[in-house]
């Protein structure tokens, strides 16, 4: 749950979002007001038409009570838009651990299979772990790993 204060420094109003998961802050939001106050209210006008109303007193309420809706509604979209990253984030993390275990499955898995698997080609280990880190970082969908890092410029010793 998110929580909100506002506090002067150097004379500009800074309004705080906190963000929570599971009850523990995750990340902090700070808006400074007196900057985004003119991008919400950009409409100036002389004088209220309303002659009983307080326009010293109006000002600072609507202000207040704008800025606590555009925080309610930050809030929710950002609650939203954490849970269905936190989820696509999820699926990424199970997408490495697939292609590591493919990886795995296709060049063995200790450093013994892989001194045996370079020592068959021109290449050094380092030319193995540049592969692997580029075949896990990149998007694409290789489906025969061994005839591609062959395919990567190795050439059987002689």
């Amino acid at each position: 749950m998110p929580q909100t204060g506002s506090r002067k420094e150097n004379g500009q109003s800074e309004v705080r979002l906190v963000v929570e998961v599971d009850g523990h802050p995750v990340g902090i939001l700070n808006l400074d007001i007196d900057r985004l106050w003119p991008l919400i209210n950009h409409q100036k006008r002389d004088a209220l038409p309303i002659e009983w109303i307080d326009v010293s007193q109006l000002d600072p309420i609507v202000r207040a009570a704008v800025i606590k809706r555009l925080l309610g509604r930050l809030e929710s979209d950002l609650y939203k838009s954490l849970g269905n990253e936190i989820v696509k984030a999820e699926l990424d993390v199970e997408s490495f651990n697939l292609k590591t275990e493919a990886a795995a499955q296709a060049f063995g898995r200790t450093r013994g299979d892989i001194e045996k698997l370079v020592a068959e080609t021109d290449r050094t280990e380092a030319d193995f772990q540049a592969f692997f880190w580029e075949y896990l970082l990149d998007d694409r969908e290789i489906t025969d790993l061994k005839k591609e890092w062959k395919s990567k410029g190795t050439r059987p010793r002689s």
